[in-house]
């Protein structure tokens, strides 16, 4: 992924990133599921969806909890969902962390109310992280499409 920039807001660090192509909602399940599998685990703390229309976030944890944590098992991940938010404390990073998927985009959104965290690593701390689920992300999608096939 490529880093477009760092800001604060109301005491949040914003990393944005853009994925190396324009992605769907499968990549966004996909990237979703790659941070909760890899990284959150058991410390997984909101599942939420939004229309790209600006409609408030609905969360979806407790039906996340219920499908095994496994978002293609839940019925409110059948449908396309314009945005995805997924939020846990990151194992691999030691910081709370919410990622962002905006659906038929290449943005995706990083925040962190750890300024201090960005302050001794510098802004591109997460860089490593996020080309990491990137990859992942698109080789869960190459092998969901041999499996159809």
């Amino acid at each position: 992924m490529i880093f477009k920039g760092l800001q604060e807001n109301n005491g949040w660090m914003i990393a944005e990133y853009s994925a190396t192509w324009r992605y769907g909602y499968d990549f966004m399940l996909d990237a979703a599921q790659t941070v909760i599998d890899t990284d959150f685990q058991d410390n997984l703390q909101r599942v939420a969806v939004a229309s790209l229309a600006g409609a408030n976030n609905i969360e979806k944890l407790d039906e996340v909890a219920a499908a095994g944590k496994a978002l293609r098992n839940c019925p409110s991940f059948q449908k396309e969902q314009g945005v995805l938010a997924v939020s846990g404390v990151s194992k691999m990073m030691e910081c709370p962390v919410q990622l962002m998927f905006f659906n038929q985009t290449d943005l995706v959104r990083l925040l962190s109310p750890g300024k201090e965290y960005f302050q001794k690593h510098g802004e591109h701390v997460f860089d490593n992280y996020m080309n990491s689920i990137e990859i992942v992300a698109y080789c869960r999608a190459a092998e969901r499409r041999a499996r159809e096939n």
